[in-house]
């Protein structure tokens, strides 16, 4: 283990329903919203009767606008997807750039590694439904275009901060923020990058909310919500500004059998490897925070955690559904209530069957 390069997080930024900020999205863990607390969406038009029947609540960032976290210049065309990753990746910079001092030079050595399901699903659906039903292909917005990419939202984060490091989006579903983790780590590792932003963003929207609802994967008691955060991962030295958590591990495995013991078999590998990481590095695990809390998936999940006895905090109920920003949320969840010098153990698996297991070990308290 002392070969390997060690890794930590600098800075975190986060928006979800509970809030922007790691101390509202404490605040939320801590204090859970009652049934029928949640923030209302964030809907205009033709939204408010596109949710109408929909089973469960939504929930929104609440208040958020684009334009209070950079220029409205250039900002007319963008998804909220994208708005949502570009606001966090603003958030991020400008706080650790004041925190640390971070010279602009290593922000052009700083890369981006974004984990989604499947980037903007409404902007697809709409310029799909343009095209055929609407104006036709030869008359659709060319700049609404790049919001049908998966990559939009990473590729813009890097234009508007000047990022020249590797430029990643990653599509794993629920698990798509730790395989983004894993691969940034890979990549500074590697020698790619000096720094790389990882986390995960998800929007909310009518199409999102009704699919989740008719596959049934969520329990109707969740709520249906959106976010987006990141974290500045870099290598840990006397040079690096201070950090908030070291990584400890973060193992990405696959299930063959998408069944419940083949879910389980999965996670408990991943579990093992990067408990033995822990071990390694002398690291108790005081705190775990499981992803499939209230979905179809959390009986697996909760036979693989059965050996572990630590405090279990349900990171979904304070933030709702939210895809592949779960994740993300399940990381900066960890920097918000875990204990300086203890380990936090962040798990979760996807039906397609993708599993993964990551510890953080906190150095500081936010």
């Amino acid at each position: 283990m002392s070969s390997v390069q060690r890794l930590q997080i600098s800075w975190a930024s986060v928006l979800s329903a509970a809030g922007v900020g790691l101390d509202a999205l404490r605040t939320a863990l801590r204090t859970p919203a009652t049934p029928g607390s949640a923030p209302a969406p964030d809907t205009t038009g033709t939204d408010t009767e596109a949710y109408d029947g929909l089973p469960g609540q939504v929930a929104a960032v609440p208040d958020f606008k684009i334009t209070d976290y950079v220029p409205r210049k250039g900002t007319k065309n963008l998804d909220r997807t994208t708005r949502l990753g570009l606001a966090a990746s603003t958030l991020l910079k400008r706080e650790l750039t004041e925190r640390s001092e971070v010279s602009e030079r290593s922000w052009e050595s700083t890369g981006i590694a974004m984990g989604t399901v499947v980037g903007s699903l409404r902007s697809s659906v709409e310029l799909d439904v343009d095209i055929i039903e609407g104006k036709g292909i030869d008359l659709v917005n060319p700049a609404v275009f790049p919001n049908v990419t998966m990559n939009c939202c990473a590729s813009q984060i890097a234009i508007w901060h000047r990022l020249r490091g590797p430029n990643s989006t990653l599509a794993n579903g629920t698990v798509s923020t730790l395989s983004a983790l894993q691969y940034g780590a890979r990549l500074i590792r590697c020698g790619h990058a000096e720094r790389m932003l990882v986390g995960g963003v998800e929007e909310l929207s009518p199409h999102t909310a009704w699919g989740t609802r008719l596959t049934k994967s969520v329990d109707e008691s969740v709520t249906i919500g959106e976010g987006a955060a990141l974290l500045a991962l870099e290598p840990a030295g006397p040079d690096a500004p201070t950090a908030l958590a070291t990584l400890t591990a973060c193992e990405v495995l696959f299930a063959p059998q998408r069944t419940h013991s083949g879910y389980t078999g999965a996670l408990r590998r991943a579990i093992v490897r990067a408990q033995n990481a822990a071990r390694d590095a002398g690291i108790e695990i005081k705190l775990v925070l499981p992803g499939t809390v209230g979905t179809s998936l959390e009986q697996s999940e909760h036979v693989a955690l059965a050996s572990l006895d630590a405090e279990r905090v349900d990171v979904r109920s304070a933030v709702g559904e939210c895809g592949a920003a779960l994740g993300a949320m399940q990381l900066t969840a960890a920097l918000a209530l875990g204990e300086p010098g203890t380990g936090v153990l962040i798990t979760g698996i996807d039906e397609s069957g993708a599993v993964a297991a990551a510890i953080l070990t906190v150095e500081g308290r936010t």
